[in-house]
């Protein structure tokens, strides 16, 4: 006989409200709902204690993984914490769209490329630079005890939780930070063009959630196998990786609302029937987080930006329909600024 704690959790989420519950009627409320939640989400991820420091940067070498060749550089983002990332530039001349990929829980940056190299040989041939960051505790980022070369898809996610926590940050948080002085650091680029997207599969689907949700830069989002309700997946599911949780989070706001943030912004959700990942009820628990969000973007009258591509296989990238989507974001931004749309910039 075992005594758990797990139907406690579940009876104190299903007996609370969640602070944050969208219930905005109009852009007005929906934009002071807005500025008060990511206040809320800044201060319990530990994202509003990050330090500001110099970004200082340097590129190291070009590396040949696969079938990819990409740049190594680094970036300080925080005093003392450097960010590695892979640079991929388009063949083409002039100004050029941006598009981060943040990679999941197995691997770093190194497995992004290859694993998803048609992904990202499209994008660089529809003209976009591609930026393949490490995440902390990832990658070239991990702690000692996942050091070894045969850890190389280990993370280090629960020692930096651990740590974090008594300092009242977040892995999510330090996430969201580094993508963002990335951004900093990539707009300023001479042959980006302002327009940035960002994408990811699972872990990589986290960070790119919480990246589009927390930073209006982003002009488009595409998260695969990530976008689920917190209670089938994170209380259901307590062993997921560290990453996932914020002190907090399950009083204040559900997937739901995170998506809502995004709007009116493109948004393009990938989900496997059989992911496991999604919990017991499988894609319900991503069709209800859905719903919610799509009643943010209703208020702007563009709930066609929310795209859901459903696959019959489980936790898994399959990328159908990605490619276009990006290429009529990136079009119709163009257009509303004016811009041809064929030209490369």
């Amino acid at each position: 006989m075992f005594y758990t704690m797990l139907n406690y959790y579940l009876d104190l989420f299903d007996k609370g409200e969640r602070e944050f519950a969208f219930k905005a009627n109009d852009l007005k409320e929906y934009n002071e709902w807005k500025t008060a939640l990511r206040v809320r989400l800044a201060d319990i991820t530990g994202l509003d204690k990050c330090i500001p420091c110099e970004p200082v940067h340097e590129f190291l070498r070009v590396d040949d993984v696969g079938t990819l060749h990409a740049e190594y550089h680094m970036l300080q983002t925080e005093p003392g914490v450097i960010m590695p990332f892979y640079l991929l530039r388009p063949v083409t001349d002039g100004k050029h769209p941006v598009l981060v990929i943040a990679h999941g829980h197995g691997g770093g940056k190194s497995a992004i490329l290859k694993y998803q190299a048609k992904f990202i040989s499209e994008a660089l041939e529809d003209g976009f630079i591609v930026l393949c960051p490490d995440e902390r505790g990832s990658g070239d980022r991990r702690e000692f005890p996942e050091q070894d070369d045969e850890k190389g898809f280990a993370n280090s996610h629960r020692e930096l939780m651990q740590l974090g926590i008594n300092f009242g940050r977040t892995v999510i948080g330090g996430a969201v930070w580094d993508l963002m002085r990335l951004a900093d650091w990539a707009l300023a680029l001479p042959e980006a063009n302002g327009f940035i997207a960002s994408a990811g599969m699972s872990g990589g689907g986290h960070q790119t959630v919480w990246f589009a949700a927390m930073d209006e830069r982003v002009n488009a989002a595409i998260t695969s196998g990530y976008f689920y309700g917190v209670r089938d997946a994170f209380i259901e599911l307590p062993h997921n990786c560290a990453c996932n949780f914020v002190p907090h989070l399950f009083e204040t706001a559900d997937m739901g609302e995170l998506g809502a943030l995004i709007a009116p912004r493109p948004f393009f959700v990938e989900s496997g029937k059989k992911d496991p990942l999604a919990g017991k009820r499988g894609i319900a628990n991503v069709t209800e987080q859905l719903d919610v969000t799509r009643r943010a973007y209703g208020l702007f009258g563009c709930e066609e930006n929310v795209n859901h591509s459903v696959h019959d296989g489980g936790h898994e990238w399959r990328g159908d329909g990605m490619r276009d989507f990006l290429k009529q974001t990136v079009q119709k931004w163009k257009e509303e600024r004016g811009q041809d749309p064929r030209e490369p910039r």
